[in-house]
């Protein structure tokens, strides 16, 4: 049983990461650059509406109280205002391989944050598998053709993505609250951050309609319910295995974009794909197999 759990765990992270990946897709097609917090509101009502419908459906709604909100007042900067900001600003302005490798950070940032709170034993199996996803997206990156676009200003900026991810996870893996199931706390969590950015597009001047125009377009509505099943089951991860394990979705972002690529846009699969692929799966299979739990301390 214990082994098949494992096996569905990686499955679970399988599907996050091809969801991930299309999601970077569709970040780059709506092209928000101009009015990120217009499409953030936008976004996060989207994604209110329909945990609240599958809450009431549930008859699992909740009592909101001070630290509850606190909670997912910091979770949600961590976990959408600040990395879709960013998102939506620099998508349009860098080659959607250079984001995406970006992205696929997440794990070492996750690991360099535990290793200097001493929030686990840092064993070898958890540096060398790791260390295996790092090589694979190195010899991706110096294999392709990016025209230098990792040194653009840019992609520097758009590190700020990975390093919100990182500690997102496990500041909600440490600080989880009782009681409170996946949905739940993506509920609160979006609801915490549609308030926030509401008062940040009022205060910056946006009207009414610079936030309903999205609702008009389609490639916003399929960004949406792809982000909506992405997030409700990046929050079903991380409470069923953990931050450590949950962050190295990011790794298998950018076998996914591969997928997604040649599925959609008929792109090829190169030997050096294949190796880069190979490796980030050797590195998901070597922790996937692990218990790297962080001691949760519940904020209430």
């Amino acid at each position: 049983m214990e082994k098949l759990n494992q096996y569905k765990n990686i499955a679970l992270l399988f599907a996050l990461s091809s969801l991930w990946a299309l999601h970077f897709s569709l970040v780059k097609f709506v092209e928000a650059d101009d009015s990120p917090l217009t499409i953030l509101v936008s976004l996060l009502t989207i994604l209110c509406a329909l945990f609240f419908i599958f809450l009431f459906l549930q008859k699992k709604l909740f009592k909101f109280t001070l630290k509850k909100s606190l909670f997912f007042s910091v979770a949600g900067m961590l976990a959408y205002i600040i990395p879709l900001s960013v998102e939506f600003v620099v998508a349009p302005k860098i080659e959607a391989g250079i984001l995406t490798l970006i992205i696929s950070v997440v794990p070492v940032f996750t690991l360099i944050i535990i290793w200097l709170f001493r929030l686990l034993n840092v064993t070898t199996k958890l540096v060398i598998g790791t260390l295996s996803g790092l090589v694979g997206l190195v010899i991706l990156l110096y294999g392709n053709n990016f025209n230098n676009a990792s040194a653009n200003v840019w992609a520097f900026y758009a590190l700020i993505i990975p390093l919100s991810y990182a500690f997102d996870a496990i500041f909600m893996e440490k600080f989880w609250p009782k009681n409170l199931d996946s949905t739940q706390v993506a509920f609160g969590e979006s609801l915490a951050s549609l308030i926030f950015v509401i008062i940040l597009s009022v205060f910056f001047g946006n009207k009414f309609y610079d936030h309903y125009q999205w609702f008009t377009v389609s490639s916003f509505w399929i960004l949406a319910i792809i982000t909506f099943i992405e997030v409700w089951l990046f929050f079903y991860i991380l409470n069923r295995v953990g931050a450590v394990f949950v962050n190295l979705s990011s790794y298998l972002v950018m076998p996914a974009g591969f997928l997604w690529g040649y599925l959609i846009f008929g792109e090829t699969f190169t030997f050096i794909k294949l190796i880069s692929t190979l490796l980030i799966c050797i590195s998901i299979f070597m922790i996937g197999n692990q218990q790297y739990r962080i001691k949760n301390i519940p904020i209430e």
